[in-house]
């Protein structure tokens, strides 16, 4: 990690500082808005009662589809950050640019499967996870008498969220495994140990971590795993970005 602080950039001419100063903005800014998806995945997924190996099981499910007692303006406040997936989806601009040297298969393919992969978690989990608990948020105003009814309205919304999802899950977990290949390949400019801090890297150290966290703590880890997931490898990636000595090379 000492090259990050020690490989200052050598003077450069107007376009670069120009460049340098995009990467600047656009990685800064997605941190912010990173972190605002941070708190929605909070609101959404965040059980005290819930220990790591219990978010590996339905009992999510239920924190999920029950808003977990949460006021119901508080789930519409959650849905906000399904705003700014498209914004997200530029952090894999980052990535390219420090990736595209390696050719279409390694450089751009992952990429644009992991950009894909967040926007349809976009449109789908921050919209979706609101609308599973849109019954029992009514129950909990007016009371439900058709327990039958009930049931099979709540199993059809949970079917429809996980048919909604099947394409963004698949593009996720292929295109993490395809980034984490191309950055093992030695043809991007960031080290082969960068895969601790890519997506895929992220992805595993956060399961691992939270699976063997006790309750409350656990939630604070795998209930924020989709925000971890983006900001440790934006805040990677600008940081690699920039303290690459000659820009043109990549």
């Amino acid at each position: 990690m000492g090259d990050l602080l020690r490989n200052k950039p050598n003077k450069m001419n107007d376009s670069e500082q120009q460049d340098h100063r995009r990467i600047v903005f656009l990685g800064s800014v997605l941190t912010i808005l990173m972190i605002w998806n941070g708190v929605c995945d909070y609101i959404y997924g965040y059980s005290p009662n819930l220990s790591g190996f219990d978010y590996f099981t339905s009992k999510v499910i239920d924190v999920v589809s029950t808003a977990n007692g949460r006021p119901h303006w508080l789930i519409m406040l959650g849905q906000t950050a399904g705003w700014l997936y498209p914004a997200y989806a530029l952090t894999y601009y980052l990535w390219w640019r420090g990736m595209r040297k390696s050719g279409f298969w390694l450089g751009y393919i992952p990429n644009i499967l992991l950009a894909y992969a967040i926007l349809m978690i976009g449109g789908v989990q921050h919209a979706g996870w609101a609308f599973l608990s849109v019954l029992e948020q009514a129950k909990a105003v007016v009371g439900s008498t058709d327990s039958e009814f009930y049931s099979l309205a709540n199993r059809y919304i949970l079917e429809h969220f996980a048919m909604g999802d099947i394409t963004a899950v698949l593009a996720l977990y292929i295109g993490s495994i395809w980034h984490a290949i191309a950055i093992l390949s030695g043809r991007t400019i960031f080290p082969r140990w960068f895969l601790v801090v890519s997506p895929l890297g992220v992805l595993i150290i956060t399961f691992v971590i939270g699976l063997l966290l006790p309750a409350p703590l656990a939630g604070f880890v795998l209930a924020l795993f989709g925000t971890w997931f983006m900001l440790i490898p934006n805040i990677s990636s600008t940081i690699w970005l920039l303290n690459r000595k000659n820009y043109r090379t990549y």
